[in-house]
């Protein structure tokens, strides 16, 4: 334990630490809907920085855009139709801008 939790925990105990349920609090965020698990993907710098700058203009994070560019293409892979309407509005300005930038 370290000495800080220790210190604190004396503390208490001789009745030195107030307590207000009044104080503002912070709530941490939301949990995920779904759990998520961690893939390590190796991109070269240039395809690093084209992903980032695609979910810039998309208003999302990076690891968004990805999930939803995988899950587009397991969908294309397995003939398969249904699309988020996010997601679809995304991959259409995706490729207006790449249309514009050519």
């Amino acid at each position: 334990m370290s000495e800080d939790v220790v210190r604190a925990a004396e503390a208490f105990a001789r009745g030195e630490v107030d307590y207000d349920d009044t104080a503002p609090v912070e709530l941490p965020p939301a949990a995920e809907t779904e759990p998520m698990v961690m893939r390590g993907v190796r991109l070269p710098v240039d395809l690093d920085q084209r992903v980032r700058d695609a979910a810039d203009a998309a208003g999302v994070k990076a690891s968004t855009l990805i999930r939803e560019w995988i899950e587009l293409g397991l969908t294309e892979l397995e003939n398969d139709r249904p699309v988020s309407l996010s997601a679809l509005r995304r991959a259409i300005a995706h490729a207006t801008q790449a249309s514009r930038a050519a």
